[in-house]
């Protein structure tokens, strides 16, 4: 297969120096965009974008992922066109329907599809310069149009998702797609038909939708730290989505009984560190990477199906270890021999 495209996204859990710090580091190691996650509580997306932005020159920046809920659709693109003017035409859009932060907002995430379709439209042709006035089922406008305009003619927006119908949303409307943490090809190909059902219905050229793979990853020379960390990252992340596991289910993975009693309890599990313990390997394999360097990149090298156009690394350092260790070797290591050992697989 070809080489896919290589981006990063980080969490916002860095001051504001390490995160300049790691994205000219990023730009350096030839990452092609850098997104970064738009917590609520958190260090301010934008501002953190931003501060990147003063000291890269080539590197993308994206937020990944803004939600309709929590920023109207208008206030992201009067942001996005802003990022645009600064990094003189390097932005580019993720958009979700966001989960983290919203309950203590007292926000509602109701009819994510329409408000994903909703949002697109709208800041789409706010980006074009339009007046737009617009009664939809989640978000509205009367009458606004931004004095901001972007470099870009598009600033491509994609979608980040691990549900179906989202996927096929965004094989009718949106840029890109990374799907989230899953690297098995059986999962993957499940996304990949509803990306293509969605491109089937809009009459889009498969070309249309760069398909990405988004994996998180805790590379280190100690591969029982490293998934010691996968394993609990993993556990945290599936409790807070209960009880929305019916992605789970389609892609035919099923939990411990054990497990699904913790994240029934009320705190789902937060108190109990035994949690994380429950989660079975093969799972937590599924869906990361955990490991040394040619651990990783053989687990890598089996959820490269040809579809993928883009790779997305989201690192996670081992006790002790700097996460710039990470994306070192994510683009220096793993990747090269990741993309070598899919070769040899795919000659025989």
């Amino acid at each position: 297969m070809s080489r896919p495209a290589v981006s990063v996204i980080l969490n916002a859990e860095y001051p504001i120096s390490k995160l300049v710090e790691l994205g000219r580091l990023c730009e350096e190691l030839d990452y092609g965009c850098l997104w970064y996650t738009d917590l609520r509580f958190a260090t301010e997306c934008f501002i953190g974008l931003a501060a990147i932005a003063g000291r890269t020159r080539k590197i993308r920046l994206g937020p990944g992922v803004v939600d309709p809920y929590s920023r109207h659709p208008s206030m992201i693109a009067s942001s996005i066109a802003t990022l645009d003017e600064l990094t003189g035409g390097r932005a580019m859009l993720g958009l979700g329907i966001g989960g983290q932060g919203l309950p203590e907002l007292g926000i509602e995430r109701k009819l994510p599809v329409a408000a994903m379709r909703e949002a697109v439209e709208m800041i789409r042709n706010l980006l074009k310069g339009e007046k737009v006035t617009a009664q939809g089922k989640v978000v509205s406008l009367a009458g606004a149009k931004l004095t901001v305009r972007p470099v870009q003619e598009r600033i491509p927006i994609y979608f980040a998702t691990h549900g179906a119908q989202i996927a096929r949303l965004a094989g009718q409307i949106a840029d890109g797609v990374l799907i989230a943490n899953t690297l098995n090809p059986v999962a993957f190909d499940f996304y990949a038909k509803q990306i293509g059902e969605g491109m089937s219905k809009a009459s889009r050229p498969q070309s249309a939708v760069d398909i990405g793979l988004r994996v998180e990853a805790c590379i280190s020379d100690d591969d029982d730290a490293a998934f010691a960390v996968m394993r609990g990252r993993v556990a945290s992340r599936v409790l807070s989505q209960y009880p929305h596991w019916e992605y789970l289910e389609a892609i035919g993975i099923t939990l411990p009984e054990a497990f699904v009693e913790i994240a029934k309890s009320p705190d789902r599990g937060k108190s109990n560190p035994g949690a994380a313990a429950l989660m079975p390997r093969e799972v937590v394999e599924s869906m990361v990477l955990a490991g040394n360097a040619e651990r990783c990149a053989q687990q890598l090298a089996k959820g490269l199906v040809p579809q993928i156009t883009h790779l997305t690394i989201r690192p996670h350092a081992a006790p002790g270890q700097d996460v710039a260790d990470v994306l070192t070797a994510f683009m220096r290591d793993v990747v090269p021999r990741a993309l070598h050992l899919r070769k040899q697989q795919a000659s025989r």
